[in-house]
């Protein structure tokens, strides 16, 4: 079977994100610590050791392309949808590989340069990248068992796994709009820690409520 153009790009940027951070890690001297968890405020809360942090987080990013790339075996719906499938998890694929594979490389550049923590909030322009994209892709999913907005009403009809989407893709791009103002524009404040706490808790649950909400809605009508 011929490979998606998608997936051999995310095969790819896994090649180059190994080669890397195989340079970046083994350039540090062995007792570095890397960074590799952030609260909320954006400080740094949880290390670990150099090889830790170089072949497992790679192999974590290898196993989310090759579960994609090899999702549509795992999904008994895929036939029903498969060229909207076909269009669209492949890209989901390499945007998901590609905002990892630089979050890992940026991890092990803090090692190299740690006085960039304080100048840039790069994790949030990442993360902010991520929900930008995740939220122009979500609208487009077909009605799947493995990405998506799940939820026992949104596998009701495809109206309301449509509907649904829709609507959580508008909240990504919300959510990622304000993390990329807040990294590009190196916002500290705590108000804007509490603010982006209470969206992305608005980001999960509102979704769900409004999948909730329209299966009543299909039920009366």
């Amino acid at each position: 079977m011929k490979m998606h153009k998608y997936n051999k790009a995310t095969l790819v940027i896994l090649v180059v994100q190994l080669i890397v951070v195989l340079y970046l890690g083994y350039t540090l001297p062995k007792a570095t610590m890397i960074p590799v968890h952030w609260n909320v405020q954006n400080q740094i809360d949880g290390y670990a050791s150099r090889n830790t942090a170089i072949i497992p987080f790679w192999l974590f990013n290898l196993g989310l392309g090759l579960l994609m790339m090899f999702s549509e075996k795992l999904s008994p719906v895929f036939k029903q949808n498969k060229e909207r499938y076909d269009a669209i998890i492949p890209l989901m694929t390499m945007g998901m590989v590609f905002f990892f594979a630089l979050f890992h490389i940026y991890m092990l550049l803090l090692g190299h340069y740690p006085v960039w923590q304080n100048k840039i909030q790069m994790l949030f322009i990442l993360m902010g990248g991520l929900f930008i994209f995740l939220g122009n892709i979500l609208p487009k999913l077909p009605r799947n068992f493995i990405a998506g907005i799940k939820t026992p009403w949104t596998f009701y009809s495809d109206e309301i796994w449509r509907k649904t989407s829709r609507m959580g893709g508008y909240c990504f791009v919300i959510l990622g709009l304000s993390m990329l103002a807040r990294g590009f524009f190196n916002i500290r404040a705590m108000w804007m820690n509490y603010a982006e706490l209470i969206m992305l808790v608005v980001v999960i649950v509102f979704p769900v409520l409004y999948s909730f909400l329209l299966y009543q809605k299909s039920k009366k009508g």
